[in-house]
């Protein structure tokens, strides 16, 4: 894939499912509704972020639309591996939720529910 080059998102209309992201060094596990499906884009964002050096493995799951993306820290950090993957088209990182995003509304729902139960019984 050449600078610049970007992979159709043809298939992101279509899915009900938004970007995440999950990174611990060495580690990083994204969700796109891009690579959801059977879809050639699939093939084409694996063999991409194989060709990113410091990259070891990548395993894709597109019944969940997710990759989870093995790499070497003394080769590439995080922050660049995630601008490689914005780039690809298949990634947007300005959209995508976090673990912490996750627990947040999570804790927002339940203190919502227990808050509307309390009020209940007053």
């Amino acid at each position: 894939m050449g600078e610049g080059e970007r992979i159709s998102d043809e298939n992101a209309g279509t899915a009900k499912m938004g970007y995440y992201i999950a990174d611990t060094p060495g580690r990083l596990r994204i969700e796109s509704p891009v690579l959801k499906g059977d879809s050639p884009q699939v093939a084409i964002f694996r063999d991409f972020v194989l060709t990113i050096p410091g990259v070891s493995s990548v395993d894709m799951k597109p019944i969940i639309g997710s990759a989870t993306i093995l790499y070497h820290t003394d080769k590439i950090d995080h922050t660049k591996l995630i601008e490689f993957l914005d780039k690809s088209g298949c990634f947007d990182h300005l959209h995508a939720k976090t673990p912490d995003d996750l627990l947040e509304a999570g804790i927002e729902k339940v203190t919502e529910v227990a808050v509307d139960a309390i009020k209940e019984t007053l």
